[in-house]
């Protein structure tokens, strides 16, 4: 590389580094009103004080995530910032193994190779993910380590290169699945591969079923042992991560009109750039006879699996797609600057659609956002009760941020969870009583769809109005909340 080129690119790294620090810690702790991420905030907090998942509280995912939260929490203390921190840290090291992968694998040149670096970063669900404290980044991260190191297999072929990079795939494939479970599809993605290698003879068909053995036997290392011994001497542990799933209420709507609608609120939620770019890069680069693009074929194939399955479903379940298809995009703009006459076009075209893609991450308001009502009711809390007093309510991050415990069973009330009927008024009524709740704080305005959404919800409103007088009410930002003190 030129020295003059090689200066640009270092520059131009140097710049979206220090573009994605800034955005990423600005104001980091400003907005809190995120549920989920309430949730897992005070299930880490509790981790770092010594109590276990499953046993000592419910939780609904597989744990290594809040585990790594609540080292976190006892290194930098038990703070937002500390937990988003971590996160930001998880996306910027995802971010760069893309770039690496892009650069190594995909041969792009390195200018490309950070366009596509960026285009993951800052696109809109990436970016606003990366800064909140969810399972859903580990897994993003072990799951980017383990496409990395499958296409290191790849491209280490022939010669026994390939079994410890295979190796090292199922590894973090494994890792992935013990932070959010759902990465567990990584497995089937990569056997998927294996299969079509073999049909188009990649490779020697000893070669490629070797390559699968030592990709299952890491996983099986670093997820199935482990997973297995939970399930088998931690109570609840089977009830908070496969149960739940299972017994999850499906969508009332016919899952072929489901799937159309998910895809069109994937592409259309500010992906209309990135996706079609993508693609095309998929097409121009003919992804599928290429042995290392077929690789992120079939793990981006494994990524989206949610959108044609019942249930609930939110994009963050297949926040993992964007790394496939951001080395796609990187195809894209490959073809597209080789394209001749055609290509001032199509790269105008590519830049006016990434501008109104990655127009969300850089909006001043968003990023300015600070929320004072989840704070005047944390601070609420902390006024009227005692350190070793119980509250409950529809986000256990209010918990978190006043340091009060929730009742063990009832810390996520989530509207999955509601709606399915694995937490009803009864169970509620029990819980409360058994631990002797002191405030019990109820979402009723608004978007509130966590206790709002019990199928019972009358009956614990008569729980409510018989062992409860109401306090007062609070508003957090556009959620009002009821507070009922114990009579």
């Amino acid at each position: 590389m030129e020295p003059t080129r090689a200066a640009a690119v270092r520059i131009l790294a140097a710049v979206l580094i220090a573009l994605a620090l800034f955005m990423g810690l600005w104001n980091l702790g400003g907005w809190l009103m995120n549920d989920d991420e309430g949730t897992y905030l005070y299930d880490a907090w509790r981790v770092s004080l010594g109590e276990l998942p499953y046993r000592d509280f419910f939780l609904s995912q597989t744990p290594l995530g809040i585990f790594l939260g609540a080292a976190a929490f006892k290194a930098l203390g038990p703070t937002v910032g500390a937990a988003r921190a971590l996160s930001l840290a998880f996306i910027l090291a995802s971010a760069v193994l893309i770039g690496l992968a892009a650069r190594r694998f995909f041969g792009l040149s390195p200018v490309i190779s950070l366009l596509a670096a960026a285009a993951f970063l800052f696109t809109k669900h990436v970016y606003f993910l990366g800064r909140t404290f969810m399972p859903d980044i580990p897994m993003v991260f072990f799951s980017t380590a383990a496409l990395f190191y499958g296409l290191k297999a790849e491209a280490a072929v022939p010669g026994r290169k390939a079994a410890g990079p295979a190796f090292l795939f199922g590894i973090m494939a494994g890792l992935a699945a013990l932070a959010k479970l759902n990465a567990a599809l990584l497995l089937p993605g990569y056997g998927l591969f294996v299969f079509y290698s073999a049909a188009r003879r990649f490779d020697r068909l000893s070669a490629v079923l070797r390559k699968a053995a030592l990709a299952a036997a890491g996983f099986v290392i670093s997820c199935g042992l482990p997973f297995g011994l939970m399930l088998a001497t931690i109570p609840g542990a089977y009830a908070g991560t496969i149960g739940f799933h299972l017994a999850k209420e499906t969508a009332a709507e016919p899952l072929f009109s489901l799937v159309f609608a998910r895809l069109g609120t994937f592409i259309g939620n500010h992906n209309y750039g990135l996706i079609p770019i993508a693609v095309a890069g998929m097409i121009l680069a003919r992804a599928l006879k290429d042995r290392r693009r077929a690789l992120v074929a079939a793990l981006l194939l494994a990524a989206i699996v949610p959108v044609f399955l019942p249930g609930t479903f939110y994009l963050r379940y297949i926040v993992f797609a964007f790394v496939p298809l951001a080395l796609f995009f990187g195809d894209g703009l490959r073809a597209f600057f080789a394209a001749g006459k055609m290509r001032p076009a199509l790269l105008v075209l590519s830049a006016a659609l990434m501008a109104l893609t990655l127009a969300p991450s850089f909006s001043l308001s968003r990023l300015r956002a600070f929320d004072t009502g989840t704070r005047d009711l944390a601070a609420y809390v902390v006024a009227n009760t005692a350190p070793g007093d119980i509250v409950f309510g529809d986000d256990p991050g209010i918990n978190f941020l006043a340091r009060r415990a929730c009742p063990p069973g009832l810390v996520d009330v989530s509207g999955e969870m509601t709606r399915s009927g694995q937490i009803t008024a009864a169970m509620i009524r029990e819980e409360c009583e058994r631990t002797g709740v002191k405030l019990i704080l109820v979402e009723t305005e608004g978007p509130a769809h966590h206790l709002k959404n019990l199928r019972d919800y009358e009956t614990f409103e008569a729980y409510l109005r018989e062992s409860f007088t109401l306090a007062t009410t609070a508003r957090r930002e556009f959620l009002g909340v009821e507070i009922w003190r114990r009579k």
